[in-house]
């Protein structure tokens, strides 16, 4: 019998993963036996999403967007009052992450691990007999986009930006699009040019098969990937690739037809956001969300190693209604060899209601309003910008640059990893200044550093992979 390695993961009970491309794990499961069913392909896409989450989600790649860009700072340790930065992202922090010892190792691992598992999924889908064929192009239009977004994700933080070469074809990822078998199957990356249209295939057969029912009945459609949720994912590739009409109109489309609402900051102070999310990873361990553990604030002994910087708090004007978002803590800190009472800024945005973030109806107002700009609509993108600074009751722009919609922009999504990946695209500079403790607080573009290293171990069995520059 043909046997592949795959592990489903399911919310109640969690199989240990190893490296598909290191090792071999000690079990193999027939997929034969697991994938023959409907209710075995249900349990493989439900693991799917669990893995997706705690990949998206896990500390070094839910943070980088924000520690690069300068919006977060730390806290100081609640034994010796001394700050420093956490263990688990410093090399990140630093603009210069180890190949053979990197932070981000779990997530490239982790995310191909996912991918490898999808493919599985849409390799056997069309051959159950217990599913309609309704159900069967909805299970592979949410896996389809589940490999879309995870692929997507994986090139902007190995993969340079879409432009960093006049025509794209600088290095990008390897994009599996069928399951890798040990000891044969040895992937390339391909380029960017090259990646950016296997996303945009994926994204277009996905949008065309998804049903009026998700595939897994139980939970929030904002909790899976929806057909809004997979225009989400083509509004914001066409805004990497400066795709700037296709990025304009998958937002228009968002913004007029998904149903949902910006959020009201005199209504919504326990439940942030709820009314705009359109794509939002379910909690599954106890209800305490992965973004939680990572950023909130429960005592002086149980906190957060993040705080908001002073750089991004000094950005918001005094009347800014998103200043409400942060809770100001005084902690014991040494200064000068001498202990004082500091105040650091902690976020409250996933204390409440709000967990697991990816996709929310915000962003597509500043996708539009970038789009409009590019494509010399200025009247439609100082519209969008203005509905989001009146909605944090601070006064509307006359006039709009694409420096105005970052820096608001950058206020607007602070936490929720986006900032860095805005600057990369858009060819900035990095200013950290205030409180930076890197080694290296403002590099600048273009820079070998403003992506990370494949790690080594994957390079080792993988002849066919090539590393990035400069590591």
């Amino acid at each position: 019998m043909k046997r592949f390695i795959i592990t489903i993961a399911i919310c109640s009970s969690i199989i240990s993963c190893s490296d598909f491309l290191t090792r071999e794990p000690v079990e193999q499961v027939s997929i034969n036996d697991q994938l023959s069913t409907k209710d075995g392909v249900l349990v493989a896409l439900n693991g799917a999403y669990y893995q997706l989450r705690s990949t998206l989600h896990a500390e070094a790649s839910y943070t980088y967007g924000d520690l690069l860009t300068g919006n977060l700072g730390f806290s100081p340790s609640s034994n010796t009052s001394l700050i420093s930065p956490s263990s688990l992202t410093e090399r990140i922090y630093n603009f210069d992450d180890s190949k053979m010892e990197s932070n981000a190792v779990s997530f490239y691992t982790n995310a191909y691990q996912l991918i490898n598992n999808l493919n599985l999924i849409l390799q056997y889908v069309d051959d159950l007999n217990d599913a309609t064929e309704s159900e069967k192009n909805e299970i592979k239009a949410e896996s389809l986009a589940m490999r879309a977004l995870m692929h997507f994700q994986l090139c902007k933080v190995y993969g340079q930006n879409y432009t960093y070469t006049a025509d794209a074809s600088h290095l990008g990822i390897a994009y599996n699009t069928a399951p890798l078998k040990v000891g044969i199957d040895y992937p390339v990356r391909k380029t960017v040019v090259e990646t950016f249209a296997l996303l945009e295939s994926d994204i277009t057969r996905s949008i065309s098969l998804f049903q009026n029912e998700k595939a897994i009945p139980a939970g929030l459609t904002r909790n899976f990937l929806s057909i809004n949720a997979t225009k989400a994912i083509a509004a914001d590739i066409a805004l990497w690739k400066n795709d700037w009409q296709k990025a304009y109109d998958y937002s228009t489309d968002l913004i007029a037809n998904s149903g949902l609402n910006l959020y009201d900051h005199a209504t919504s102070e326990n439940d942030w956001a709820i009314s705009e999310l359109i794509l939002e990873l379910a909690n599954t361990n106890n209800n305490v969300s992965n973004v939680g553990s990572i950023y909130n604030y429960t005592s002086a002994s149980n906190r957060s190693k993040y705080v908001a910087s002073d750089d991004l708090m000094n950005s918001y004007p005094a009347n800014d209604k998103r200043r409400e978002l942060y809770e100001s803590r005084p902690l014991r800190t040494s200064v000068n060899g001498s202990n004082t009472t500091v105040p650091y800024f902690f976020t409250t945005k996933f204390k409440n209601n709000v967990s697991n973030a990816v996709y929310r109806l915000s962003e597509f107002y500043f996708i539009r309003a970038e789009a409009a700009l590019h494509l010399g609509n200025t009247q439609q993108a100082l519209n969008d910008i203005n509905k989001i600074r009146t909605r944090a009751g601070i006064p509307e722009l006359s006039s709009i640059t694409i420096d105005l919609i970052l820096e608001e922009k950058r206020r607007e999504f602070a936490f929720e990893n986006k900032s860095f990946f805005d600057l990369m695209r858009n060819h900035k500079n990095i200013v950290r200044s205030a409180g930076c403790i890197s080694t290296n607080c403002s590099p600048t573009y273009p820079n070998d550093k403003f992506v990370l290293p494949i790690p080594q171990e994957t390079i080792n069995v993988n002849a066919n992979m090539q590393q990035n520059p400069g590591y």
